[in-house]
């Protein structure tokens, strides 16, 4: 269903953009045209990806907006793209499946009228998250989640009444706590220099704040909390009342909370944990849901960038052929690996497990080789031995092809041959030294081979 869901969605847009670029298709289109389009994408998507109920939690999630490739916390295309490499990267190591935002549903359920800017641009953004993101999406470990799920009568009542409810509670205690935390730690600046495009700029705690400053530009119409402070001069200082008053950091807040909020909603539904790139949400979500399982994929890949380094600088692709040729493998490394962290997903503790039980043992399994490899230095005799004796017994047993006999010629005889057997079985003998380790998966990650 995978495939079929990437070959619908690259005819749709193929056939949608014609011979235009995507930027220009997407900024010139009527706002009729671009709903259209979305609502395409929108049925594809809700269309091929539907939650299973029965995955295992601990290793399928739900991700959250930067995750997504959404625009919260930040909307610019380097940051963006910056947290898909984090989520491909943590997907490809760790993840059975991980569900990320419908970019398209927020888009098609608007009207024509409320299209402004913005919304081309998230647009723009889903496209090229899709693309990027196609061969994870293809082989199902990235999936779309939505926010609007459908029911029938009795389950409506059963069980989506009461589950929003109980997360309107928890959206409100959130927001309560988030709004108590912010209020004297941040900075709020009303920028007016350029009439036309005023902006506020809010600094406060990084935890919450990505780069530990926002600014937040209004789109037509201008919204009343822009003009309420034109006034005041080029660039005023709100004080703490005025902060409090206007409500100037719901700005921040709200999409915080919704996006806490969509992943209670779809981790509930969909039996999925937390999947996070910032351990204040991971502690926001905590505050209100202490029993939920969730994951920090900044920590595990900035662990894994630190300590094992030449597994993050590998294309994932081949990572993903590793895991599927080595799939027992990667299910025992898994499953170690989760019983190790136990839960301790912030990125100290995710350091030190990197540090204290992972790094030693793939640096164990390098020392066995390392050590099997200097006891037995091969001697001209195991050479002739190995290359007479083993040509009958590959043949038997299938491991060498029916035309050995050609390549030995061709390679000069006997001694090459020998040669050549004796080091494809120091590599099998290499792999017999490593898979004894319960971490082999990464130590074949790591090495290539």
């Amino acid at each position: 269903m995978s495939t079929e869901l990437v070959h619908e969605m690259n005819t749709a847009i193929s056939l949608w953009l014609g011979e235009q670029d995507i930027e220009t298709a997407v900024f010139d289109a009527s706002t009729d045209e671009l709903l259209e389009f979305a609502n395409v994408l929108l049925c594809i998507t809700r269309y091929h990806c539907v939650s299973n109920k029965n995955v295992n939690e601990n290793f399928s999630f739900t991700a959250n907006s930067a995750l997504s490739g959404g625009a919260h916390p930040c909307a610019s295309p380097e940051c963006r793209m910056s947290k898909i490499e984090g989520l491909i990267s943590f997907a490809a190591l760790y993840a059975d499946v991980v569900y990320i935002r419908n970019p398209f549903e927020y888009i098609a359920l608007k009207s024509s009228a409320e299209i402004i800017e913005v919304d081309r641009h998230n647009l723009l953004a889903a496209i090229y998250v899709f693309i990027y993101l196609r061969p994870m999406i293809e082989r199902g470990i990235i999936s779309y989640a939505h926010d609007v799920n459908p029911f029938c009568d009795m389950h409506h009542n059963q069980i989506a009444l009461p589950l929003i409810e109980k997360i309107n509670e928890k959206s409100d205690a959130l927001a309560k706590n988030i709004s108590e935390d912010l209020i004297d730690k941040c900075v709020v600046k009303f920028n007016s220099t350029n009439k036309k495009a005023p902006f506020f700029e809010i600094m406060g705690p990084s935890g919450l704040i990505e780069h530990g400053k926002v600014y937040y530009h209004p789109y037509n119409p201008m919204p009343p909390l822009f003009k309420r402070f034109r006034k005041k001069g080029p660039v005023y200082t709100l004080g703490k009342s005025e902060v409090e008053d206007s409500k100037v950091l719901s700005m921040v807040i709200n999409p915080i909370v919704q996006d806490i909020m969509f992943q209670e909603w779809h981790t509930t539904l969909s039996g999925t944990s937390y999947l996070c790139d910032n351990g204040a949400h991971m502690g926001l979500v905590s505050t209100i849901n202490n029993e939920v399982f969730k994951a920090n994929s900044d920590a595990f890949q900035s662990s894994v960038g630190h300590y094992l380094p030449r597994i993050r600088a590998r294309d994932p692709l081949v990572l993903l052929d590793i895991r599927e040729r080595e799939q027992e493998a990667f299910f025992v490394y898994r499953d170690k690996l989760r019983k190790i962290i136990n839960n301790r997903w912030s990125e100290r503790e995710l350091a030190e497990v990197f540090r204290d039980e992972i790094q030693p043992e793939i640096n164990i399994i390098n020392k066995k080789i390392r050590d099997w490899k200097t006891n037995s230095r091969q001697s001209l005799g195991e050479k002739l031995l190995f290359g007479t004796g083993s040509v009958t017994l590959g043949l038997y047993a299938g491991i060498l092809p029916p035309n050995i006999g050609q390549i030995v010629a061709a390679l000069g005889g006997v001694s090459a041959a020998a040669g050549i057997l004796l080091d494809w079985n120091k590599t099998l003998k290499d792999k017999q030294q490593a898979r004894a380790s319960d971490f082999f998966f990464l130590w074949e990650a790591a090495s290539g081979k």
